[in-house]
């Protein structure tokens, strides 16, 4: 059974159609399906040509014969009605920039997608990047994918590390599964990114700091003032406040880790925390990476947190 109904698959493919957003972007149809299907292989529908690629250039590329829509319920292609992985890797290749070089163009077909998928529990996300232009896939909304996206495309730019990249997608992967990894994790890249900031500015780091600790020595050395703030001052004293507030939560956080995080011995009839605090730990810490790397402002170093911390 297909999560993704053919009712949204339907509604994509109508609202991109009047908006003329053709999936195929500027590949021709039969090359861009080719990258999906051995259409060498699949029969023809007209007697002239021995394969799919023959009858669909023929018909979509030389005469254009055949309705817009005639993918969508084409036995051989079947986009109304295949697997829901197959029609996941169907969107993310039109908006794949070897597809697509119009930014706008796939700004709209996200938003298109997204208004769609997003009841029957699916999202366009953006993973990766290739020549500096983005590449999607599609993936299930909830278990913190999301932010878990948005966390490694933000890092990315001031920590490009595969060590960091891993363990970001332990803490995101792990959170519906394994809490105590998850929250254990959290806790390892918030150290990393102000261990790495500090050593950055020059400013040595007390082994016996506890993560509060060296939180608020980090915060100290940023400069949180807005640029653009009517009273800047009042501003930076909020936000200020804020982020005490937050050292709370990390102070919370550290000591959730000592009971529930990895990195301790546990009892043989152990159970972990439930799965909605570890997903508001990992929200809170990715989101404060973010917020430290971006005042910072310029790539750091990593500095790998030490065992036992």
């Amino acid at each position: 059974m297909n999560t993704i109904t053919d009712v949204s698959r339907q509604s994509i493919a109508d609202e991109t159609t009047i908006g003329r957003l053709w999936y195929h972007g500027r590949l021709t149809e039969p090359d861009f399906l080719a990258r999906l299907f051995d259409l060498k292989k699949l029969p023809s529908r007209d007697s002239r040509y021995s394969d799919a690629y023959g009858d669909i250039y023929q018909h979509m590329v030389n005469n254009n014969d055949w309705p817009e829509d005639w993918y969508l319920g084409d036995p051989r292609i079947n986009i109304l009605h295949c697997d829901d992985e197959l029609y996941g890797k169907f969107l993310a290749l039109s908006l794949h920039p070897r597809t697509r070089s119009d930014e706008e163009e796939v700004r709209s077909l996200v938003r298109i997608y997204n208004k769609h998928l997003a009841a029957d529990g699916f999202q366009v996300v953006q993973t990766g990047d290739i020549s500096g232009k983005p590449v999607f896939e599609i993936r299930p909304l909830g278990a913190g994918s999301y932010i878990a996206v948005a966390t490694k495309q933000n890092i990315k730019k001031y920590l490009n590390t595969e060590y960091v990249e891993g363990k970001i997608n332990t803490m995101h992967d792990a959170v519906l599964k394994d809490t105590e990894t998850a929250i254990g994790t959290a806790k390892e890249l918030l150290e990393t990114t102000c261990k790495s900031i500090l050593k950055q500015k020059g400013i040595a780091i007390d082994k016996d700091w506890t993560l509060p600790q060296l939180l608020r020595t980090t915060t100290r050395t940023l400069d949180f003032k807005p640029k653009h703030a009517q009273d800047a001052q009042r501003a930076e004293t909020a936000i200020l406040t804020i982020l005490s507030g937050i050292n709370n939560i990390v102070q919370g956080v550290a000591e959730l880790r000592n009971s529930y995080g990895t990195g301790h011995g546990k009892d043989a009839d152990f159970k972990g925390l439930e799965t909605k605090f570890a997903k508001l730990f990992v929200g809170v810490v990715s989101h404060l990476v973010i917020l430290l790397l971006e005042t910072n402002g310029e790539m750091a170093e990593l500095v790998e947190p030490e065992p036992g911390f």
